[in-house]
């Protein structure tokens, strides 16, 4: 359970705050809606039942709009990390080593991460195996895990903020 904690941590970092404020920083708040519209598509058809095909390419459309914010919110939790006296060396190692395996093209990228700043092995078995820490996770990891994501969670919202000032700077007429 503690494992599945820091897992679902690490990965809504990236699907449920740093991509939408990235669809938002760059598109505003239409682009935002759209990503999560997108996202929650695929989290509730996913790829099998009654509407697969719709599904399929929602789960398609979400791995391609998250290409960008999974990676951006492995380096925000390695700062986070660092801030937070987390093993940065080890999260660098562990994101090299493990953040293609998971059957998701994103999700292994901040998970990778984490369980590499944690010390931990966030496994699923049959599946992926991330990190090469102790196989219990214990429930202080979460609280550990916590504090890194929330750091990170700020760091992203300032750089958010800041990109869409500057857009909107950029994209205001000149007098």
């Amino acid at each position: 359970m503690a494992a599945a904690a820091i897992e679902s941590l690490a990965e809504n970092l990236s699907d449920s705050f740093v991509a939408p404020l990235v669809a938002y920083a760059l598109f505003g708040l239409p682009g935002a809606v759209a990503y999560r519209a997108v996202n929650t598509l695929d989290a509730m058809i996913g790829y099998r039942g009654r509407y697969e095909y719709l599904g399929k390419a929602a789960a398609r459309l979400d791995d391609l709009l998250n290409l960008i914010p999974a990676r951006v919110s492995a380096g925000l939790l390695l700062v986070a990390g660092a801030l937070t006296r987390a093993d940065v060396a080890g999260g660098i190692r562990v994101l090299g080593r493990d953040r293609r395996a998971t059957a998701s093209p994103n999700a292994g990228w901040p998970m990778a991460t984490m369980a590499g700043l944690l010390g931990v092995t966030l496994e699923k078995p049959g599946h992926y195996r991330l990190g090469d820490g102790p196989a219990a996770v214990a429930p202080s990891d979460i609280d550990r895990a916590w504090r890194i994501v929330a750091v990170a969670a700020a760091l992203a919202a300032v750089v958010a903020v800041i990109a869409a000032a500057a857009r909107h700077l950029l994209g205001s007429p000149q007098s």
